[in-house]
Formats: C-alpha cells, sequence, structure tokens
C-alpha cells in the first residue's frame, strides 16, 4: 500500500466514525436534561391532577379512593416520568403533554347524564 491508499482508507474510517459518532450523540442527547426534567414534572402536575379528578371520591369495595398528600404523589409520578420519557423526542414529549391536557380539561367536567 502507497501512502495515498493508506490516507484514504484513514480517512474513510474517520468519515464513517465521525458519521456514528453523531447518530449516537442525536440519539442519546435529544433534548437538554433541564427542559427534560421540566416535562417530566409538568407531567407529574397534569396527571396527578387528573387522577384526582377522575377517582376522588369514587367508592371501590365500599370502601373510598384516597390518595397520599400531593408532595409524595407529585414526586412519586415526577421520578416515573423521568424513567418513562427517557428516549422520547421533544415532539413526542410535547404530544402527550398535549394529550394530558386534553385529558385534564374533560375530567374537569361534570359526567353527562345517560338519559
Amino acid at each position: 500500500m502507497n501512502k495515498n491508499q493508506k490516507a484514504t482508507i484513514l480517512g474513510t474510517l474517520m468519515a464513517c466514525f465521525g458519521a456514528v459518532s453523531y447518530y449516537k450523540y442525536k440519539q442519546l442527547f435529544r433534548i437538554p436534561l433541564k427542559e427534560y426534567t421540566r416535562y417530566a414534572l409538568f407531567m407529574a402536575v397534569l396527571d396527578d391532577e387528573i387522577c384526582r379528578n377522575e377517582l376522588e371520591g369514587i367508592k371501590l369495595d365500599g370502601k373510598p379512593i384516597l390518595f397520599p398528600p400531593k408532595a409524595e404523589s407529585l414526586q412519586y409520578r415526577y421520578h416515573l416520568f423521568l424513567r418513562l420519557n427517557q428516549r422520547k423526542s421533544r415532539r413526542r414529549l410535547e404530544a402527550e403533554i398535549a394529550a394530558l391536557e386534553q385529558r385534564l380539561q374533560a375530567s374537569k367536567q361534570p359526567p353527562s347524564s345517560i338519559t
């Protein structure tokens, strides 16, 4: 092998390594950590409100459904959403938040009477 062939092979390998590195970077770091944690906290608050609206006061086997204090509930849900949303993109998180907001609006409305 002469010098030109070695340089061509080395250049090709470096380009491939750069492309793979860029792909992995994009795959692992979709959004900044601060924004990701803000989304997780917002989703936790929305989910907690939805559950409280839909389930509070309902009896299951003759016992009313009770919720833990809001601080404990939010902390659990926050960590849950952090784990569930690890590999999601910004668009997907925003779509899920929009769906949660719609569900929250629906849960605030009184149930329609069936006649």
